[in-house]
């Protein structure tokens, strides 16, 4: 089993994909850093709720007329989370 996925290019590149972003998550967590998990078909949604807005399309539209170029779909895509994390705050720091 274990060698079938290795041998599967695209399930490997995905097995890196989520250990790298567990490995990063895991290092920003142990800095004391909050870590936001967000889920791609529900980021726009949960970005709307925070903000309070029924269109964030337009508010993620005006922002990369502001940014400029390059504005691509990833970079919507991360300024969507950034707005959908504003809704969970950050858990206060442990004393060390």
């Amino acid at each position: 089993m274990t060698e079938e996925r290795i041998a599967d290019t695209r399930a490997a590149n995905v097995a890196d994909s989520v250990m790298y972003r567990e490995a990063v998550a895991a290092a920003a967590e142990a800095h004391g850093w909050s870590v936001f998990w967000s889920d791609s078909d529900r980021v726009f949604r949960d970005a709307s709720a925070a903000i309070v807005c029924k269109n964030v399309d337009a508010i993620l539209h005006a922002m990369g007329q502001s940014i400029g170029p390059p504005w691509q779909a990833k970079h919507k895509l991360a300024a969507a989370a950034a707005l959908a994390a504003t809704r969970h705050p950050a858990p206060r720091p442990t004393a060390r």
